[in-house]
């Protein structure tokens, strides 16, 4: 029996996390973007940085030590809780081997800072595939949801599936987009 060949977001998710691993960018440029974020209220929500993602957690120390709720992703069976975190919450290992907050408080965020594989210009996110980002953007749709890419992530169009949420801005090393 002949396996068939990859689907075309398989083949796209593969050559862009290539691009991501490959490429070497300035996190401190990403940082230095997201510092208007810090006069907003509420909750902000990161992640931690896995296989060649911009690293956020410096900005979300800051954040923390101004004030600020922040949380971290706990993925579930279907489901993605973000977790109040503070630098002594204990961590352990998720799903690929991403740390998460063991235990802990379930927020809402206001802002989700959203790893992500790829985006375009008018908004779409390309995830790993598992859905928990758009699930948890459906059910709280009034959060910032912003995606943290290296520029070299950008594609000229990507065609959402019809329960993909767009993003409201997109935050490279280079720029700042709004679609």
């Amino acid at each position: 029996m002949a396996v068939p060949p990859p689907s075309p977001k398989a083949k796209l998710r593969r050559e862009l996390r290539a691009r991501r691993l490959a490429f070497t960018g300035d996190p401190q440029a990403i940082e230095q973007r997201l510092t208007s974020l810090l006069a907003q209220e509420g909750p902000i929500a990161g992640y931690i940085a896995h296989k060649g993602e911009p690293d956020v957690l410096p900005f979300l120390m800051r954040a923390f030590h101004l004030g600020h709720a922040v949380a971290l992703p706990r993925p579930g069976s279907e489901t993605l809780d973000f977790i109040r975190w503070h630098p002594d919450l204990v961590m352990e290992p998720g799903i690929a081997g991403i740390p998460q907050p063991m235990g802990g408080e379930p927020i809402a965020p206001g802002i989700v800072l959203a790893p992500l594989l790829g985006f375009d210009r008018v908004g779409h996110r390309l995830g790993q595939g598992g859905g928990y980002y758009d699930r948890w953007f459906t059910a709280h749709p009034q959060a910032m949801r912003i995606g943290i890419a290296w520029s070299v992530q950008e594609v000229e169009a990507l065609v959402p599936e019809p329960w993909d949420v767009p993003l409201h801005a997109i935050v490279t090393e280079k720029e700042w987009i709004a679609p």
